[in-house]
């Protein structure tokens, strides 16, 4: 697992593949990031998440704004390593999505995903829940991408998505890419997610190996233990929690899909670092409140961001984290 801010240089592999048709390309891309090909040649270095923005902003620049999708198109089996061929040896579209809900951090130590169900609508979403904090647009657009072709090759028309939502600017034909993706796809939305029909998770991978699956599993969990720059479950736990508490009071269940794990898994890998979910749920909110007090936000604008019920549950919390009240301790700050 990468520390956070970092991702790997495999993610460089489809950029730099993209440029050998265009003279001058591969030159243009190293030179805008600061590297030699050399320096990412090796599978296991690492480059920082800023580096991957400006590297596909400049691919961008030479080949035009939907390189993405050509890039998708083109991609060779394997480009991402480990991870992507513990989801190819899955045995069906759900196994394959949960594998790269639980392993993309190995990849990539910015960003989250998980897949969201809407029963009512019958429909699951491979969605970002934590965004980079120097987001890379075309490397949501390539992920997208990859998933959907590999779906339709692996396991048939019938895993086709239903929509793809990008929360960035449309910087192309949008012609372009709902004829790739064969459904309506929005840009500036609120939410980054690709929204496949959820009978479609029951589907099998033509590629499915479940020995070879067990095999590249233990590869990749130990790969997350011994990385010392990997972020803690707690860490990641966090992360999800600081974007859900103002939408509400989010339990472990919540937070646990998030994760691609379910609620036992998480609160006994939590147990394993020393701490719970309400212990890393409560830090969050002391943290949170000390900030917004800091700020001047209201009493009770706070209490609902930190996803109370209302003012009093945030008051009686508040008393329990510091043996003080918000009013208080406000006051105190603005004597010093």
């Amino acid at each position: 697992m990468l520390g956070s801010g970092t991702v790997s240089a495999l993610l460089l592999r489809p950029v730099l593949g993209a440029t050998a048709a265009v003279r001058g390309g591969e030159r243009a891309v190293l030179d805008a990031i600061g590297l030699t090909r050399e320096a990412v040649a090796d599978q296991d270095a690492f480059i920082t998440a800023a580096q991957l923005r400006d590297a596909w902003r400049a691919l961008a620049a030479i080949a035009g704004p939907d390189v993405a999708l050509r890039v998708a198109a083109a991609a060779p089996v394997g480009a991402f390593g480990l991870v992507e061929y513990l989801c190819r040896s899955a045995e069906t579209v759900e196994e394959a999505l949960r594998r790269w809900v639980r392993y993309l951090n190995l990849l990539d130590g910015e960003v989250d995903v998980a897949l969201v169900t809407d029963d009512e609508l019958g429909e699951t979403s491979l969605e970002v829940v934590v965004e980079s904090r120097t987001p890379a647009p075309h490397a949501h657009e390539l992920c997208f991408g990859l998933v959907a072709r590999q779906l339709r090759e692996l396991a048939g028309d019938r895993a086709r998505s239903r929509k793809v939502e990008l929360s960035h600017a449309l910087g192309g034909a949008l012609e372009a890419y709902t004829a790739f993706f064969g459904c309506p796809v929005e840009f500036g939305a609120p939410r980054c997610r690709l929204v496949l029909p959820s009978r479609a998770l029951r589907l099998p991978l033509a590629s499915g190996d479940p020995n070879l699956l067990a095999l590249l599993e233990r590869q990749a969990e130990a790969l997350s233990a011994r990385d010392p720059q990997g972020p803690p479950m707690t860490a990641q736990v966090r992360r999800i929690l600081c974007r859900l508490l103002r939408d509400g009071d989010p339990d472990i269940g919540v937070v646990a899909a998030r994760l691609g794990l379910t609620a036992r898994s998480l609160q006994r890998r939590l147990k394993d670092e020393g701490t719970t979910f309400q212990l890393a749920r409560d830090d969050v909110r002391r943290e949170l409140a000390a900030r917004y007090l800091e700020s001047g936000l209201a009493i009770a604008e706070i209490s609902f961001l930190l996803g109370f019920s209302e003012p009093s549950a945030f008051f009686r919390a508040y008393k329990r984290w510091t043996g003080s009240t918000p009013a208080s301790d406000r006051a105190s700050a603005a004597l010093h």
